[in-house]
């Protein structure tokens, strides 16, 4: 099961690191100044959209209880993070080292 996750995070790493390469045509930026504020933006994204017990979690069942005049409290804050999100990590985590390299 460990051997899946880790091919499964460092192909979803290649394929991030492939399409942020591929916008960086597109678009026209520099993929070495640009890869890990793109990474760690999608990291941020991926954690946040995966989490439950955060803000946005707590705002809509709040709205939700007090149309049934219950109020639930539900005060722990876990993440369901995946392959894809250690994927990116990782992708975070290279571009940074790729980018002091680069300028130090």
């Amino acid at each position: 099961m460990k051997k899946v996750i880790v091919v499964r995070t460092m192909l979803s790493a290649i394929i991030i690191g492939i399409l942020v390469w591929v916008s960086s045509y597109i678009l026209s930026f520099s993929y070495s100044e640009w890869s890990f504020f793109i990474g760690l933006g999608l990291s941020v994204a991926i954690y946040f959209f995966n989490s439950s017990g955060g803000a946005l979690s707590k705002v809509t069942t709040h709205q939700a209880s007090e149309s049934v005049w219950k109020i639930q409290k539900d005060n722990a804050l876990t993440a369901n993070v995946g392959a894809v999100f250690y994927g990116s990590v990782l992708f975070t985590i290279i571009s940074l080292i790729a980018m002091i390299i680069l300028y130090f």
